[in-house]
């Protein structure tokens, strides 16, 4: 199942690959976004008066895929573009959105979201962290955990309960936090393979009233549109992707017995991805506006991160195990790929949490087809 790009596409691939060559290798990843932010590529689904081009949301997916297929951490440019900036976009004031989406598409601003917290997992209703009114602002104190790349970003769109409502769902609202505030602390929770998880304790952090995004107290309503922002799967998928052409590296260096002998397990961990591309692409295809259908972006979440622990398995228990060759970069990714794809399944949405939004869907698969 092969999925075609179409020409304005492949000419933003092209246009990444020309960016990032510029710099040359040694770039670093604040200096590789900044050069992306120049070309107008970080935020193309953007309208152009905030440095983006007014494309599409599978435009911009085109340009996430590649970004992560070149090396570039996708959590840094998913969470910044869509989890922290699509919201202001959404939502967001006019104000909001002429100070803040200028500085994320051209690079300069790397941003967080600090919605989880112990005991809460993903039930964003049981979030503790509370706001009192101060004046025309708020004080924030709590803490939030299982957040990404917090301590590279500037700010944060942050979770927090302004009242007791009526029910669990009432007094939630959305504020964005100054992460350089003296009341912020971030402490790195270290992991066996990718970047580290952070816990963030907020001490009386004062925001300012227009740094609430959406209105006051209904929060709520807007997170699931938030995270679905987050959620599009183009990060596991390109995870896959990576693991996938270092495992048929791996394969072409051995002997053709051997080749020959894993062929068929390399070829369903290849169909696996291409139909796990396929899912992420028509997610994307048949968006409104920014927004993508949940059940189809499930869909799509599950297949990633399925195909890309699938090419881990198989390349731990098979291909490794008959491979000796020098331990070069493809088997370095692959070992550190067995370490992190078991993660896929409970990380930036966990895989129950798309089979329960599949399994609401009352006619299975209708929404795909």
């Amino acid at each position: 199942m092969r999925c075609e790009l179409e020409p304005r596409q492949a000419g933003l691939v092209a246009e990444v690959d020309e960016a990032l060559d510029a710099l040359g290798p040694d770039a670093g990843v604040r200096e590789s976004f900044k050069a992306l932010g120049t070309a107008r590529l970080l935020a193309v689904h953007y309208p152009a008066e905030y440095g983006g081009r007014g494309l599409t949301v599978a435009d911009h997916a085109t340009v996430s895929e590649r970004m992560g297929l070149r090396g570039l951490p996708d959590v840094a440019h998913l969470i910044t573009v869509q989890g922290v900036g699509c919201p202001i976009l959404t939502f967001g004031t006019d104000a909001q959105r002429r100070h803040w989406l200028p500085e994320i598409t051209s690079g300069r601003l790397l941003a967080s979201l600090l919605l989880s917290e112990y005991g809460a997992g993903s039930d964003l209703t049981r979030i503790t962290t509370s706001a009192m009114a101060d004046g025309g602002g708020w004080r924030i104190s709590g803490r939030k955990t299982w957040s990404l790349l917090t301590e590279w970003s500037q700010i944060a769109l942050c979770s927090v309960r302004t009242r007791q409502g009526n029910s669990r769902y009432d007094g939630i609202s959305l504020f964005l936090v100054d992460l350089n505030d003296p009341g912020v602390r971030i402490n790195p929770m270290p992991r066996a393979a990718g970047e580290p998880y952070n816990e963030v304790t907020l001490d009386d952090v004062r925001v300012s009233g227009d740094a609430l995004v959406g209105e006051l107290h209904k929060g709520w309503a807007l997170l699931p549109t938030v995270i679905g922002f987050e959620r599009g799967g183009f990060d596991y998928l390109t995870r896959a992707q990576s693991w996938l052409a270092a495992a048929a590296a791996e394969l072409g260096a051995l002997p053709c017995a051997e080749q020959e002998a894993l062929a068929a397990d390399f070829a369903r961990c290849e169909f696996l991805v291409d139909n796990a591309r396929a899912l992420a692409y028509h997610a994307v295809a048949t968006a409104e506006g920014l927004e993508t259908n949940e059940i189809v972006t499930a869909y799509a979440k599950l297949a990633s991160g399925m195909a890309a622990q699938a090419v881990t398995r198989w390349a731990g228990e098979e291909l490794l195990s008959v491979s000796d060759g020098e331990d070069g970069p493809h088997r370095r990714l692959l070992r550190a790929a067995v370490v992190e794809a078991p993660e896929l399944t409970v990380s930036g949405g966990a895989q129950e949490l798309q089979l329960d939004l599949i399994a609401e869907e009352r006619l299975i698969g209708r929404t795909i087809r």
